[in-house]
């Protein structure tokens, strides 16, 4: 386009057709943000229509009316000036920068707008070409933008291209015992372990030359630093995106790992001592146990038929508690082998579970067991879900008190869980006993429904190693009492491989 730039950067067009009222009014319907054209008097000329939509108004109600019609009341009074310091030294800028803007729709409501300025010469006089954008959508979406920033559970830190704060929420002070104002405009490197600042600018340029979401430190030890100058180990995501100003910056994701490597290391703690004590049960107890019973042997062998009576009954006593003593060991065994995860899954049919557990399990004639199976089939880990159920259905049958009774077996789906429940008639258990029951050793009484107070405890801990969960309750309509079983009926990655 063939024109002259004139002093104070104004645009003159010269003597030609595109110097006309025809062409401008061309020009600014084609603009593709809200334009319009106000002369020296602040009175509007033209219009486009995308301005149009966004303040509401028709083309006739904006023509040639006072551009103050267009501005909340309170910047009415100073705008007179305004423009009139502008058409003295009139030059292209932007309205408003680093201030906050707005526009007086039809409607009463008040917009956020962002305002350019190009004065132009037409026919020796000087008129001004306002483009107006609407920032409502932008200042909705940086107001979302934030508030999820703010509501997010973890740390989350805005960081620009020279490392530098520029957002933080609530959650990461309270991780570093910062307040915001304390972290706004201030160099990350003030969290980080001194060990690591000498090296970090070198990694957040690297970062930036191919600038992708990633881990960081993946495989290694991250430690950030609290204000008191202690450190906490931590997760980081590192995400990288552009602003509208294209300025590079980094949305940094922190998670205090704190309470999960202390669960980590007591968990290694246990597991460790576990072992040790399996070895201890196995080796160390065991083959003592064996002897002495060998040595018994000798002994009864040596009285010979002709033992004291007396002598006899002891050593017999001493032959079942060396049994005793077996079995308690095979049941810590077994104790200790529960918190397995069991990895090899399959389709389970819980009818034919039910089935093989009733073939190794008699049912005393009196006893009748009812079935109420509404889902079917599910995949998941079959030894261990066997030997729950094998269990409660055991417990049910060992512990009923009378001579006819009946034990009922439901299986329902519960969200993503499988439900199972098992409810006898029995002689129930009082309630001041339901959490001790799930305890190792523990029993009900020391009668002789006892039993060695393994199977419900070693039933709890399968539960618990595959994703579930065990109660029990009193029935309410008839004796006896329901134990529920909650077991995973979908493959998930925290319990299957």
């Amino acid at each position: 386009m063939d024109h002259t730039e004139v002093e104070d950067g104004r645009t003159d067009l010269p003597n030609s057709p595109l110097r006309d009222e025809v062409f401008l009014k061309q020009l600014v319907t084609c603009l593709p943000m809200g334009a319009m054209v106000v002369n020296t008097d602040a009175r509007i000329l033209f219009v486009n229509d995308s301005l149009i939509d966004i303040l509401g108004y028709s083309y006739d109600e904006l023509l040639n009316v006072d551009i103050n019609m267009l501005l909340p009341a309170e910047f009415r009074k100073k705008h007179k000036d305004f423009m009139r310091q502008f058409f003295e030294h009139p030059r292209k800028r932007q309205m408003g920068v680093g201030q906050a803007l707005y526009a007086r729709k039809k409607d009463g409501e008040h917009i956020p707008i962002e305002i350019g300025l190009n004065p132009i010469i037409q026919n020796g006089q000087t008129v001004v070409l306002a483009t107006l954008i609407d920032l409502t959508t932008r200042q909705r979406a940086s107001h979302m933008f934030q508030s999820s920033i703010q509501g997010a559970p973890h740390g989350v830190l805005l960081i620009d291209a020279k490392g530098i704060i520029r957002l933080t929420n609530s959650a990461l002070c309270q991780s570093f015992g910062y307040t915001s104002e304390e972290l706004i405009n201030q160099s990350m490197d003030m969290l980080l372990p001194q060990r690591y600042r000498e090296h970090h600018g070198h990694l957040r340029q690297t970062f930036h030359q191919s600038p992708t979401p990633r881990m960081m430190g993946v495989g290694r030890d991250l430690t950030a630093l609290h204000k008191d100058g202690r450190e906490f180990p931590v997760e980081i995501g590192l995400s990288p995106f552009e602003d509208e100003e294209n300025n590079e910056l980094v949305l940094v994701s922190l998670l205090d790992i704190t309470k999960r490597k202390r669960l980590e290391q007591e968990l290694r703690e246990t597991n460790t001592n576990l072992e040790e004590f399996t070895y201890v049960a196995s080796h160390d107890l065991r083959s003592p146990l064996r002897g002495i019973a060998d040595l018994l042997e000798w002994v009864k062998e040596d009285l010979g038929p002709d033992a004291i009576p007396d002598v006899t009954r002891n050593l017999n006593r001493i032959e079942v508690r060396i049994e005793r003593m077996e079995q308690l060991i095979d049941n810590l065994l077994t104790y200790a082998r529960a918190g397995k995860i069991e990895s090899n899954t399959q389709e389970i049919d819980v009818n034919t579970l039910l089935d093989n557990i009733f073939e190794l399990l008699p049912i005393p004639e009196g006893i009748s067991v009812t079935r109420d199976i509404h889902l079917e089939h599910f995949t998941s880990t079959w030894t261990p879900l066997e030997t729950v159920i094998r269990n409660l259905i055991s417990n049910a049958i060992k512990h009923h008190d009378q001579d006819t009774g009946n034990i009922s077996i439901r299986c329902v789906a519960e969200n993503n869980l499988c439900h199972f429940s098992v409810s006898d008639d029995g002689p129930g258990i009082p309630e001041a006993a339901f959490s001790r029951i799930f305890r190792l050793f523990q029993t009900v009484t020391s009668n002789e429904r006892s039993g060695t107070g393994i199977g419900l405890s070693v039933s709890r801990r399968l539960v618990e190693t595959h994703g579930g969960r065990i109660s029990v309750e009193a029935n309410t309509t008839q004796r006896g009492v329901t134990f529920h079983v909650w077991w995973p009926r979908f493959l998930r990655k925290d319990t299957h491989d």
